[in-house]
């Protein structure tokens, strides 16, 4: 089984969370995973549920203040998608990958799925 790391451009407190709501709302900031795997919904959308059950592809979503300091230096900017090759953390999906499929969470799991 595949496993990768989702890595949102957000921080994971309750304060984290409101000021990116903040920023989303002012488009001050942004996070193509967040618009992929929850929108405005903090329970997540049910395509990317639906989408996660139905593939081999495994990937653990968190938040850039629960992220390991190795998987965040692997990356230039968030948010990002990584995997451990073995010895390190690599980068696999940048922002604008992410947002390729902001509609599509089955299709981006595909595209991990044929790494």
């Amino acid at each position: 089984m595949l496993k990768f790391v989702g890595l949102y451009n957000a921080d994971g407190s309750l304060m984290g969370e409101l000021r990116y709501a903040r920023a989303k709302l002012t488009n001050s900031a942004s996070c193509s995973l967040c618009d992929l795997t929850h929108g405005w919904n903090p329970f997540g959308k049910s395509s990317w549920r639906t989408a996660c059950k139905e593939t081999k592809v495994q990937i653990d979503l968190l938040h850039r203040d629960e992220a390991l300091e190795d998987q965040l230096s692997a990356v230039e900017t968030l948010p990002a998608i990584v995997q451990f090759d073995g010895h390190k953390w690599i980068q696999v999906m940048d922002s604008e990958q992410i947002a390729s499929y902001r509609n599509a969470p089955r299709e981006l799991l595909a595209a991990l799925n044929n790494l």
